[in-house]
């Protein structure tokens, strides 16, 4: 009896400790990392530390990340360090998909980010993967700093930038279109002109680059755009980057010819990649882009769908002796983390409309509109916006501004190929939520997240000006269509004290892409369709407008008894047409789907 009592006595001692780390997902390999006493990223336990005056150990890992794996199975399982982080430190473990506020604050470059905070989380010195010999040395002098209060170690940390490259004063005035064309020169010169992509390294896929210049060149015809675009798409297609046996691309290639890639497959990659290559085949009428485009919906699919509920999946695991062995047949492929993540599933709903623009098949639709349906039942609640993730049947962390912009970009993009009302009405409530929520006039820059951080570090990590910036650019995208197709000058206001914000930028790669893209959204001259129809007509208006690119369109499908008022408003007549409109140019009625074309080429002012 007596040691039945000290059997449970000891289980109630370890169980806060146990039931945590059951919580974390480590490593599938065998492995000791979870002897780590590791806590969540709380309240209690960052008062812990500062109650047991602790140094806080923070790993930030996720599940698709190969050398988090490793670190799972070699540092942190290496007994030593194991005894000398429970004894010395307060161990918070991260992950950094279903906590990218967490996430941006401390990453140190990568994944794994290792990283030695104040019991106040102030960044005091950290890594990305380290061997068990970098971890002991890491972590005494991390201690030993604490003991002597030091603050950071100045020789090492990589979490203290020497200079803060995203965050300039701004400028008073916003770019002309001559900012717009700067960008396309500064692409130029990071162009690869042997092995196509940006950079002469590693390689990753430049989905918002191919969408700036796939805008600039349908404008201007520039032959050496179409070169760079077509080198960079033919080149990723035949590189070890794109896996040719089961569809699908990794993450990015390790070498300038897109080889040796890192393994995993994620979501939002493939996402862009489709976009990307249904653009460029209504473009460039390649079939061999619509075949690779088809091949890698297939892929998402067969791994990262679920065709009964209309959840899209984060990412499959980087395996590589799975993708590197003669074959597959027989071996297990790698796992799927199967929750779903709003901003992923976002850019996939909006890759299936472009591959439905593409091509015409109503299937591609079909998943677009049930992953809206699913992330608006389970993860949007009017008012507050989404939530991050979906995970156990839950939604969890709401406040985080690239997952609101991103889906009301979804939901435009489902208005332009369905013209249901539905789509816009929720998109103009995720507009106030980013509005009312997330702008800060002070700055004129929208918050990457509210507050969800439990602290703030005065010298966030190396990522977090890089995210500030990608979350502020989807929103202004997202708020400029709105702005255009509500005629909301106020709304217009804050895009352009924004813009100016974040306005030298401009001159930063791979930063200016996606600048000049919310830059193209606001000044440039933006193709308006009012569509004033019955619901069948409607539909044959819409599919005239499908079977052609336009980089940057706001579409209105107006109904001429339930938007009565609406249509008096903007001053157009009450009957059946269609009107197209680009800066000052408009054409007249169209009451027929099939002169659609004709006035879009007269009023864009450029064969089609």
């Amino acid at each position: 009896m007596k040691k039945c009592v000290i059997a449970i006595l000891f289980l109630l001692c370890t169980l806060p400790h146990t039931a945590v780390a059951s919580e974390f997902r480590f490593s599938p390999n065998p492995n000791k990392a979870h002897l780590i006493q590791w806590r969540g990223w709380t309240k209690s336990a960052l008062a812990e530390a500062k109650t047991k005056d602790k140094p806080i150990l923070l790993s930030l890992s996720a599940v698709w990340c190969h050398w988090c794996h490793v670190m799972d199975e070699t540092t942190y399982s290496d007994a030593e360090v194991i005894a000398y982080i429970n004894k010395h430190y307060i161990p918070i473990r991260v992950d950094a998909d279903m906590r990218p506020d967490i996430d941006s604050l401390y990453n140190q470059g990568g994944w794994p980010s290792t990283v030695i905070l104040t019991p106040q989380g102030a960044i005091v010195d950290g890594g990305t993967y380290l061997p068990p010999a970098d971890m002991r040395r890491l972590l005494a002098e991390g201690l030993d700093s604490h003991a002597k209060k030091a603050g950071p170690v100045p020789e090492r940390g990589t979490g203290r930038k020497k200079k803060d490259s995203l965050k300039g004063e701004g400028r008073t005035n916003l770019p002309a279109e001559q900012g717009i064309e700067h960008v396309v020169v500064t692409i130029k010169r990071y162009y690869d002109r042997e092995f196509g992509g940006f950079g002469m390294w590693q390689k990753f896929p430049a989905s918002p680059t191919i969408d700036i210049l796939l805008s600039a060149y349908t404008k201007t015809g520039d032959p050496e755009i179409k070169t760079i675009v077509t080198t960079t798409l033919d080149k990723m297609a035949t590189g070890d980057i794109h896996d040719r046996r089961e569809g699908g691309f990794f993450r990015y290639a390790t070498q300038r010819d897109w080889s040796a890639p890192h393994y995993e497959k994620m979501l939002d990659v493939n996402a862009g990649i489709i976009k990307n290559y249904a653009h460029a085949f209504m473009v460039f009428k390649k079939k061999h882009y619509r075949d690779i485009m088809k091949k890698t919906i297939q892929y998402v699919q067969r791994n990262l769908y679920d065709a009964q509920t209309g959840a899209f999946y984060g990412s499959q695991d980087a395996v590589e002796a799975y993708y590197t062995g003669p074959h597959r047949r027989g071996f297990k492929p790698p796992p799927v983390d199967h929750t779903v993540y709003v901003h992923s599933a976002a850019q996939m709903i909006s890759a299936l409309s472009a591959a439905y623009n593409a091509t015409g098949e109503s299937a591609y639709l079909a998943m677009a509109e049930q992953g809206a349906d699913f992330i608006i039942q389970k993860l949007y609640r009017a008012g507050n916006g989404v939530f991050h993730y979906y995970r156990g049947k839950k939604p969890r962390l709401q406040g985080m501004l690239a997952d609101n912009a991103l889906f009301g970009l979804a939901l435009l993009d489902l208005h332009n190929a369905t013209g249901k009302k539905t789509y816009v009405t929720i998109a103009v409530g995720i507009k106030r939520t980013i509005v009312d929520l997330f702008y800060d006039e002070h700055s004129n820059r929208f918050r990457s997240f509210l507050d969800t951080t439990l602290v703030t570090p005065a010298t966030p990590g190396e990522l977090a000006d890089v995210n500030q910036f990608a979350a502020n650019s989807s929103a202004l995208i997202f708020l400029s269509r709105l702005s255009l197709r509500e005629k909301d000058k106020g709304l217009r206001k804050i895009i352009d004290a924004t813009l100016k914000s974040f306005a030298d930028i401009s001159d930063t790669f791979p930063a200016a892409a996606l600048y000049a893209r919310a830059l193209q959204w606001h000044i440039g001259e933006p193709v308006e369709v009012t569509i004033i129809a019955t619901d069948g007509k409607a539909k044959k208006f819409l599919e005239a407008l499908r079977v052609v690119y336009i980089s940057e369109k706001v579409i209105r499908t107006l109904s001429l008894t339930g938007d009565r008022k609406t249509i008096e408003a903007l001053q157009y007549p009450l009957e059946e047409a269609a009107y197209i409109c680009a800066g000052k140019r408009c054409s007249p009625p169209i009451t027929e789907p099939k002169g659609m074309k004709k006035a879009l080429r007269k009023v864009m002012q450029r064969p089609l």
